[in-house]
Formats: C-alpha cells, sequence, structure tokens
C-alpha cells in the first residue's frame, strides 16, 4: 500500500469542513503537491475547478464524507472533469473519531486504499 503525504494544515481543513457540515469537495495542487481545499456540492463543484485551475492549481483529489459503514468501501468512480488521481473519504467512527481515508486507482483502474502520512508544514 501506497502512502498519500498530506500537509497537516488541509487534513485539518478537510476535517473542519466535515464539522461543518458541508464534508465535500475539492483539493488543489501545485506541482502534485496538495495544497488547497475547496469545498463545494453538487453544482458548485465546477465553479470550484474553475477557481482551482485559475489558481494555477491541478485537481489533486474529490472529497466527501462517507456514509457510516464499518468497513471502508472505495469510492465511486466520478465523471470527467472530476476524475482526480486520489479519493478522500471522511468518516467519524463509533467514537466519534473523524477519520481520513484515501483511495487511488491501481493499474486494473480499481480503487486501493492508501496509507495517509501527515507532514509538518
Amino acid at each position: 500500500m501506497k502512502a498519500l503525504s498530506l500537509p497537516r494544515t488541509l487534513a485539518n481543513a478537510l476535517l473542519s469542513d466535515l464539522q461543518s457540515g458541508r464534508g465535500e469537495g475539492l483539493v488543489g495542487a501545485l506541482h502534485e503537491r496538495p495544497c488547497s481545499v475547496y469545498p463545494a456540492q453538487g453544482s458548485e463543484r465546477a465553479a470550484a475547478l474553475e477557481l482551482l485551475t485559475s489558481r494555477g492549481e491541478s485537481l489533486f483529489a474529490c472529497y466527501a464524507a462517507a456514509p457510516r459503514n464499518p468497513t471502508p468501501t472505495p469510492p465511486e468512480t466520478p465523471q470527467p472533469p472530476f476524475d482526480p488521481p486520489y479519493q478522500i473519504r471522511l468518516a467519524t467512527d463509533i467514537r466519534g473519531v473523524i477519520v481520513l481515508r484515501a483511495y487511488t486507482r491501481d493499474g486494473g483502474q480499481s480503487w486501493q486504499e492508501n496509507i495517509i502520512v501527515l507532514e509538518n508544514d
């Protein structure tokens, strides 16, 4: 399982968005390094993608709150243009702890879970 490095401030922004009640949007990257969170639901996603690209960022991941499920399930494949290399799922476990899960596609295009490593930034 390949590790995905996320800046700690970005992980905190994702968790904060989940706590705010939205918990869905896009993650932008500069030079393939995730750097920005764009909260957006449904039809707002196109505007978020436009803002992200206008700032010179590329789409790194889509994120969304995952349903409560004791067994993690891989995400569905998003439709273009929202088809980034990663999917991030935010969930609360039975103790109320917020959990981040990341997925990327393997060579066969099925989703594989990644370990998330937080970087101090």
